[in-house]
């Protein structure tokens, strides 16, 4: 097992976060840029080793999204810390502001599937058809309309 000493050298690497010190004498590291809702990616880095990380994407992350690195080796700290700051940058969205798609049905009649502040929109030449919350709710529209 790693200490607590090798653990903070480790996670002091990543100048993206901030340390700030809690009761005692544990250490949060805090993701400034993060914009999610969460900021914490390093949680109680205790001088006794232990210590969590923040990735809630993981099967083994506890109710709060965090997995415990007590006994964790060096390269495992580096690879969740990274993921945690990266999950951090994200905001969980994993298509583009105005990405779109093109579907016909047996008429050959053409609809775009496009992407809108946070929304599916379905046009038809320029003229909006529909819009839905997920991408779910439009594959299904567009199928129950017979688009391919």
């Amino acid at each position: 097992m790693l200490s607590f000493e090798e653990k903070k050298k480790i996670i002091d690497e990543y100048t993206e976060l901030a340390a700030h010190p809690v009761s005692m004498g544990r250490i949060n590291y805090h993701f400034p840029e993060s914009v999610r809702e969460k900021r914490i990616a390093v949680n109680h880095l205790h001088p006794n080793g232990n210590a969590f990380v923040y990735a809630p994407y993981l099967d083994e992350a506890d109710k709060n999204g965090f997995v415990n690195i007590r006994e964790a080796t060096e390269s495992e700290i580096r690879e969740l810390v990274s993921g945690s700051i990266a999950f951090l940058s994200t905001d969980g969205d994993e298509f583009e502001e105005g990405y779109e798609e093109a579907f016909r049905d047996a008429y050959r009649t053409v609809v775009i599937l496009r992407y809108e502040n946070k929304m599916w929109a379905i046009y038809s030449d320029d003229h909006l058809e529909a819009i839905f919350p997920t991408r779910e709710a439009a594959d299904g529209y567009l199928a129950d309309e017979g688009f391919q």
